[in-house]
């Protein structure tokens, strides 16, 4: 498994820096433009919060992108916090492959 040692942009990011910023808009702006409550831009800006399917589909209709642009964002950032959270990884160094628990005769009735 290859681990980056620089956690991708974020969706926070992204919006920050090349939608927000370089158009002047505001976290209410974008809130009106989405028809959501601004604490929930606001989180997704300040990365307090994921992207969910429904706002990368919001994001995707006002900014003319694609729904997959968006939600790609969100997986490589939550794929490069698992690969880089060292106590996670060593607990899925423990699942057992499908092949190995039907191989013991212990392990299930």
């Amino acid at each position: 498994m290859d681990v980056t040692t620089r956690k991708p942009a974020t969706v926070g990011d992204i919006l920050q820096y090349e939608y927000l910023e370089p158009t002047g808009l505001r976290i209410n702006d974008l809130a009106v433009m989405l028809n959501v409550h601004r604490n929930t831009i606001s989180a997704l800006v300040n990365n307090n919060r994921k992207l969910t399917i429904d706002i990368a589909f919001r994001l995707a209709k006002a900014f003319e992108t694609s729904v997959e642009f968006w939600l790609n964002l969100q997986k490589n950032v939550d794929i490069w916090e698992v690969q880089n959270n060292p106590r996670l990884m060593a607990d899925i160094s423990h699942v057992v492959t499908l092949k190995t628990f039907l191989e013991q005769p212990e392990s299930h009735p």
